[in-house]
């Protein structure tokens, strides 16, 4: 069965310019909300907070234990051997900068 190759989305009409200002704007919004977030966060376990209502939400803080695999140990243990387990993971990475404008010098 054939697919359609064009997929309309709200964002199919964007020059690509101004796609690259929405995902530089948004990527902002995000880094400073994501670092608010923390800031916010620290404060709650700095007062050892571990439930707390406010009027719109409730926050919970709770311990947990997660196992993590050491793989510079791994790695140095097996020797090269390490590279028969490596499995090639191929992914996109966008990485968001912001344009330098120079005013000119007078």
């Amino acid at each position: 069965m054939a697919q359609a190759t064009n997929v309309y989305n709200r964002f199919h009409n964007l020059p690509d310019g101004v796609l690259a200002d929405a995902i530089g704007q948004a990527d902002a919004v995000l880094k400073g909300a994501e670092a608010e977030c923390k800031a916010l966060k620290d404060e709650f376990k700095r007062r050892g907070l571990l439930e707390v209502a406010g009027a719109s939400f409730t926050v919970t803080a709770t311990e947990q234990i997660a196992g993590r695999l050491d793989v510079k140990a791994v790695k140095q243990y097996l020797g090269d051997s390490y590279r028969r387990f490596e499995v090639a993971v191929v992914s996109t990475v966008i990485r968001v900068k912001a344009v330098q404008r120079f005013a000119n010098a007078a």
